[in-house]
């Protein structure tokens, strides 16, 4: 009874019953000299960008990049999304899901954070920067150091605490 019951599987797995529920294209259609279609991804049009709409500060989000195809940025986490991302019910979803603390807030409060971090960027790149003038000077000082073949330490000891 096994042997038979295992004879009966096997006949209905056979190759020629898998064929019935496969869908191909008919063959026949197609002539020789055309090669089989496969999958390809379409790309997005050409100026399918999104813009950014003074709107959507309410949510959040202000812009950051090229202003042909700007990406929304967040306002307060700082995370830049992709330029599909642009729009309402995206940003608010952001907002609501990893800050649900300032979802309730207006959008004044949201300028105000915008306008913060715009000032805290100012202050973090002349911070950062060092003048042309003196980082010109610190490399004539050490040419000169290099020539009288002195060691640099010289610098660290005689000209450092003079600049300081």
């Amino acid at each position: 009874m096994v042997h038979v019951l295992r004879i009966k599987i096997f006949k209905f797995y056979t190759p020629l019953n898998v064929d019935k529920f496969l869908r191909r294209k008919d063959s026949s259609s197609r002539t020789d000299d055309e090669e089989p279609s496969t999958s390809v991804t379409k790309k997005p049009k050409e100026g399918s960008e999104k813009k950014y709409d003074e709107d959507y500060i309410k949510y959040g989000f202000s812009w950051c990049g090229d202003e042909t195809a700007p990406r929304p940025q967040c306002i307060i986490c700082g995370d830049q999304l992709s330029n599909e991302s642009m729009v309402p019910s995206k940003l608010k979803g952001h907002l609501y899901s990893s800050h649900p603390s300032c979802a309730n807030k207006d959008k004044q409060y949201f300028k105000r954070c915008l306008e913060q971090n715009k000032k805290q960027k100012k202050f973090m790149k002349s911070a950062v920067t060092v003048s042309e003038k003196a980082l010109e000077a610190s490399y004539h000082v050490a040419k000169l150091i290099a020539r009288q073949k002195k060691p640099h330490t010289v610098d660290e000891t005689l000209i450092k605490p003079a600049c300081i």
